[in-house]
């Protein structure tokens, strides 16, 4: 009997978004859902490359990408809801995408282009619990972007989530207190400028 290794995993972060109905009229409207999940995928593809971010797959109604860090993925995130915000704002209500997203950091194995495991699956978890416009993200998250953003992740608590072996503390990450916020190598670069070069 041969038994096979078990595949390598790695660890990466996770995001996954999910567009948040805005209207019962966008979601009757099938052409309108098109147009609205379209508007979301050019948004998402525009920005995933300035963030080091891969497409993993295209979602029914939102996409899982991955990422190396959650610092990456948070800021993508965080890019991603600012952006929404501001478009939303030039458009009638039934065309605006509004999205949860949720952001993991975790072990998840790569086979044939796509990822799977308990990293991808508390990912999801967590978008399913976001609220719109927001960011979800695990304690492995909230540890990485410790001290990096401008106001610390909320923790909401520790709950069990369905397939998963441990209770997950669960993280809120807001756009509306993050304006402004410049990238952490951003203020390295800034501090260094500024320290005095001996003569």
């Amino acid at each position: 009997m041969v038994v096979e290794a078990p595949e390598p995993g790695k660890l990466s972060a996770i995001l996954f978004t999910g567009i948040e109905a805005v209207s019962r009229q966008s979601w009757r409207d099938e052409a309108l859902q098109q147009v609205v999940r379209e508007e979301h995928a050019s948004l998402v593809r525009e920005l995933l490359p300035r963030h080091g971010g891969r497409e993993v797959k295209r979602l029914e109604d939102g996409f899982l990408l991955e990422f190396e860090g959650g610092l990456s993925a948070v800021d993508f995130g965080l890019a991603l809801q600012r952006e929404l915000e501001t478009r939303n704002g030039t458009v009638a209500a039934e065309r605006r995408v509004v999205l949860r997203v949720g952001v993991h950091v975790g072990m998840v194995v790569h086979r044939d282009g796509d990822v799977f495991g308990e990293g991808v699956n508390l990912a999801a978890r967590i978008e399913a619990l976001a609220r719109p416009g927001t960011l979800y993200v695990s304690e492995s998250v909230a540890r990485q972007v410790e001290g990096r953003l401008a106001s610390p992740p909320v923790r909401l608590g520790r709950g069990e989530m369905k397939n998963i072996r441990l209770p997950v503390a669960v993280y809120r990450i807001d756009p509306r207190e993050h304006r402004g916020r410049r990238p952490f190598l951003s203020r390295m670069r800034s501090l260094l400028s500024r320290t005095p070069t001996a003569n």
